[in-house]
């Protein structure tokens, strides 16, 4: 028998350490408590070799993966026989521990996606807080709950990039064009016009989102602006009361109410047949902690009403109670509705 080949061991040491390496650097963004400096860190990290940007992206997929599998034997106990001796109490709160699982990775995910960028922004807003703007030349920005925004302005620039939440941004008649970028598509206004713009984002499905990609909602409230989606393809331009998303969720111009889409400015939430997922992720905006939904048939569930910001607690009474849902609290802070 031949003696062990050793001529590949260093390569295989150092892949191996570089992928401790990203997986340390998850832990540390989803821990909450990275800095800024962290932040810097990272990005310099990924881009300083091809090796450790993919090394980052598959630790953040398997932690992804590890939050199905956490969230997997809730979904089994829901299906499977009680045994007799297990009470309703004890039965819910298995529920409920799948359903922490579930919510813990989740919001894991969510600061995995926004931490970094986040960390640096020039505003940014926490969960239940919205605050007004007053930039240069009458420029108004409102920042929604949980919205992180970057801006890059001087003479030659009037930049804005979207990472997180949403804004509803008002141009004066006489400004320069300002341009709002969100994932891979950005929004342009003309020099000179008024205008009145929403722009809200999401995480996107799947992987990508995972690694800051997003998807957007951008409605013209009046005047009109133009939309790229992402780079080379066609300009869209909307006009008041339309909208456009774009992502992979994208959907083509269409009509919107325009008193709804910019409720939240006026202190309110206003659904009409909305996805009960959708209701809760904005109610999470608004609430600390987290609501999690313990089933596929709750979240399809539809809420057609108007609740108001500063009270998430009566909003999420009244729509348990208008669906019949049954619910389990851990605490003050995470509820888990079925």
């Amino acid at each position: 028998m031949s003696a062990p080949d050793h001529r590949n061991r260093p390569s295989a040491d150092t892949n191996q350490a570089v992928a401790r390496e990203a997986s340390a650097w998850v832990v540390r963004l989803t821990s909450g408590a990275a800095t800024q400096d962290e932040a810097r860190a990272l990005a310099a990290w990924r881009d300083a070799d091809p090796a450790h940007d993919a090394a980052f992206r598959a630790a953040a997929g398997l932690w992804k993966q590890a939050g199905h599998a956490l969230a997997a034997p809730a979904g089994v106990a829901a299906t499977r026989a009680v045994p007799r001796e297990i009470t309703r109490r004890r039965m819910l709160g298995r529920v409920a521990a799948g359903g922490v699982a579930s919510a813990s990775i989740a919001a894991a995910g969510a600061t995995l996606a926004l931490r970094w960028p986040a960390l640096s922004a020039a505003y940014r807003t926490g969960t239940g807080e919205i605050r007004t703007l007053a930039l240069a030349d009458g420029l108004r920005i409102e920042l929604d709950a949980e919205t992180v925004l970057d801006a890059h302005l001087d003479d030659l620039r009037q930049d804005f990039v979207l990472h997180a939440g949403s804004v509803a941004v008002t141009v004066p008649t006489g400004r320069a064009a300002i341009t709002l970028g969100v994932g891979e598509a950005r929004l342009v206004t003309e020099t000179g016009e008024a205008a009145e713009f929403i722009v809200r984002c999401k995480p996107r499905e799947g992987l990508s989102g995972w690694v800051g990609g997003l998807d957007a909602d951008m409605s013209c409230l009046s005047g009109s602006v133009t939309v790229v989606p992402a780079s080379g393809t066609p300009a869209t331009r909307l006009t008041t009361g339309q909208e456009i998303r774009v992502g992979r969720e994208g959907r083509g111009v269409h009509p919107i109410d325009i008193a709804q889409a910019a409720a939240w400015r006026r202190g309110l939430l206003v659904f009409r047949d909305a996805p009960l997922s959708e209701v809760v992720d904005d109610l999470n905006r608004y609430r600390p902690g987290r609501i999690v939904l313990g089933s596929s048939t709750a979240a399809s569930r539809r809420v057609t009403g108007i609740f108001h910001l500063a009270r998430p607690e009566e909003a999420l009474r009244s729509i348990r109670t208008a669906l019949a849902l049954s619910e389990v609290r851990l605490g003050d802070r995470l509820v888990v509705l079925r």
